[in-house]
C-alpha cells in the first residue's frame, strides 16, 4: 500500500483533509491535539492574515460568563420580583410575550444572569458560537450558560455584533469547542478572538445597517404588541388573568358531568383530564361568547386546516433542494439547522409547499407556536408537526386571524386540546374548533395591516443584516488579497 504524507495508507485518507501543524501552535490552542482546534485557526487566518491586522475582542469589550452553582429555578407567574428565564436558543426567537418567569426571591443570585439592552450574548454550550443582540424585548431577561460581551464604547457595539455573528466567527468558536457529548466553548478562546481592522468607512457602513436592523425588529415587536391590545379593545374582551403555564400553583375546579358529555361549542370531546377543563381556557371561551362581535370557528373561517402527512425525506445541499421547516424554525429570527428536501426525489413535493397568507401552528411537542406566512417562508416545505390554516379572505382578514390565534385567547384554546402520553399533540380537527370573535371588516383589516407591516419589517431587517455581512466579508477578502 502506498502511504500518504501523514503516514496513513492513502486508501484510508481518501476524502480526508490533512494539515501539518507546528508544535509552537499548540500553546495558542491551549495544548489541544484534536483537529477542529487547528482547523478553526486556519479558517480564520484566511480572513485575518496576521496579528498586526487584528485586535483581541477583550481589548474592546468586557467578555465574561456568570456561573451559578445549583441555581434554584422556582417557576412563577410574573410578579415584581420575578424575571423572564430563557435559554440561549430562545434568544433567537420572536418572543410572543408568553415567557417563563422565575422568582428572584427564591434565589437572588439569579440576578447575575440578567442581560441588558445593547449587550451581545453568545451561546457556550450545545450549538456553540451563536450570537444574539439584546434588544428592548429581551432587556432584563435571565440567561444562563452563555458568554456576555459588553462593549466598552457603545459606538463599537453594532460592528462587534456583525463580526461575532458572522459565519467565520461562529466556525472559529465551534471549531475550538470541547466535550464528548455536549460541545462547550472556552471563555479564553472568545476573549482572544481576533477582531479584524477595517477602514472607518466600512466600519461605519456596517454599523449603520445593524442599527437599522435593530430598529426595524423593535418596530415590528411594537406593531405586533399593538395588535394584541387591539384584539382585546376591538372585541371588548377583558385581559385574561392567570395562565396554564404558571407554575407552583394548584387550582381545583368543579366540572359538571353534563359539561363533559354535552357538546359545548362543539368541542367537548368527552375529555376528563384537567387541562382540557382549564379555567383560563373556559373563561376565554365564555368571554368570547359574551362579547358583541360575531363568532365563528377557525374551521368555518378557513378553506382548509391541513395536517401534513409523513413521507420519506431525502435531504440534499441547498442548491438542489427546497427549504424544509421544522416546528422551531417558524418562530426563529433566522432559521438555524434548516434542512433541504430533494427536488427530484421527494414525491408530492408541491403538496408540501406553503403559500403567502397561510397561518402555521405547531401541533407536536411545543404546542401553539404561530407564524404568518408573509415575506418569509413562501414556497418552503413544512413538516407534519406544523398545521397549515388556509384563511378564507372573504370571511376574515388573514392577518387578523393570525393575530387572534397568537393572542392569549387563541393560545389558551389551542393548548386545552393537547393530548399524548409522552409528546403533546393536537390535530387539524381540534384547531378547527377554536372560537374566533369577528369585529367589523374595517377593524379586522386595521389589525391585519399592522401584522403584515410587522412581517415586512422583519424581512427588511434580515435583508439588511445579510448586506452588512456581505460588506464585512468583501472587506476582509479584499484586505487578505492585498496583504498577500
Amino acid at each position: 500500500m502506498a502511504a500518504s504524507r501523514s503516514g496513513f495508507p492513502s486508501e484510508l485518507c481518501a476524502g480526508v483533509e490533512q494539515d501539518f501543524v507546528c508544535s509552537s501552535r499548540l500553546q495558542s490552542t491551549q495544548y489541544r491535539l484534536d483537529a477542529p482546534a487547528f482547523l478553526s485557526q486556519t479558517q480564520l487566518s484566511s480572513f485575518i492574515p496576521s496579528s498586526a491586522s487584528s485586535t483581541k475582542l477583550s481589548g474592546l469589550a468586557d467578555v465574561f460568563t456568570v456561573y451559578i452553582q445549583s441555581p434554584v429555578l422556582a417557576y412563577v407567574a410574573p410578579f415584581k420580583n420575578s424575571r423572564p428565564y430563557m435559554t440561549t436558543s430562545e434568544l433567537g426567537e420572536y418572543q410572543s410575550g408568553r415567557l417563563t418567569h422565575v422568582s428572584l426571591t427564591a434565589d437572588p443570585r439569579l440576578l447575575g444572569w440578567e442581560i441588558k439592552r445593547g449587550n451581545i450574548v453568545i451561546s457556550r454550550s450545545g450549538r456553540v458560537g451563536e450570537s444574539y443582540w439584546v434588544d428592548k424585548k429581551l432587556n432584563g431577561a435571565l440567561v444562563g450558560d452563555s458568554f456576555r460581551v459588553v462593549p466598552h464604547d457603545r459606538d463599537d457595539a453594532c460592528f462587534l455584533f456583525a463580526v461575532l455573528s458572522s459565519n467565520f466567527a461562529r466556525d472559529f468558536l465551534s471549531g475550538s469547542a470541547y466535550g464528548s457529548v455536549v460541545d462547550h466553548a472556552s471563555l479564553d478562546q472568545l476573549r482572544n478572538f481576533p477582531l479584524p481592522k477595517v477602514s472607518p468607512s466600512v466600519r461605519a457602513r456596517i454599523s449603520e445597517k445593524i442599527k437599522e436592523v435593530v430598529s426595524l425588529r423593535e418596530r415590528a415587536y411594537d406593531l405586533l404588541d399593538n395588535t394584541q391590545e387591539a384584539i382585546l379593545r376591538t372585541n371588548a374582551l377583558p385581559r385574561l388573568e392567570g395562565s396554564t403555564l404558571a407554575g407552583g400553583a394548584f387550582h381545583s375546579v368543579q366540572v359538571k358531568c353534563s359539561e363533559v358529555v354535552r357538546q359545548v361549542g362543539g368541542s367537548s370531546e368527552f375529555r376528563l383530564e384537567a387541562h382540557f377543563h382549564n379555567p383560563v381556557a373556559r373563561t376565554a371561551i365564555a368571554n368570547i361568547q359574551k362579547c358583541p362581535s360575531a363568532k365563528k370557528t377557525v374551521g368555518q373561517l378557513s378553506h382548509d386546516v391541513i395536517m401534513g402527512g409523513r413521507f420519506k425525506r431525502n435531504y440534499v445541499e441547498s442548491d438542489y433542494g427546497t427549504p424544509f421547516l421544522s416546528g422551531k424554525n417558524i418562530v426563529q429570527i433566522r432559521p438555524t439547522d434548516l434542512k433541504h428536501l430533494s427536488n427530484s426525489q421527494t414525491d408530492g413535493l408541491d403538496e408540501l409547499l406553503i403559500k403567502r397568507g397561510w397561518i402555521l401552528v405547531t401541533c407536536s411537542g411545543t404546542i401553539g407556536r404561530t407564524c404568518f406566512v408573509w415575506h418569509n417562508f413562501e414556497d418552503y416545505a413544512a413538516s407534519q408537526h406544523i398545521l397549515r390554516v388556509l384563511p378564507d379572505s372573504q370571511q376574515v382578514d388573514p392577518g387578523y386571524l393570525y393575530a387572534f390565534l397568537s393572542s392569549s385567547y387563541g393560545y389558551e384554546q389551542i393548548l386545552r386540546f393537547r393530548h399524548g402520553s409522552v409528546i403533546d399533540e393536537i390535530t387539524d380537527r381540534q384547531l378547527s374548533k377554536v372560537l374566533v370573535p369577528l369585529p367589523p371588516e374595517a377593524k379586522q383589516k386595521e389589525i391585519g395591516d399592522q401584522v403584515r407591516l410587522a412581517y415586512e419589517k422583519r424581512a427588511e431587517a434580515l435583508k439588511l443584516e445579510d448586506e452588512a455581512q456581505e460588506i464585512l466579508l468583501n472587506a476582509l477578502k479584499g484586505k487578505a488579497t492585498k496583504e498577500s
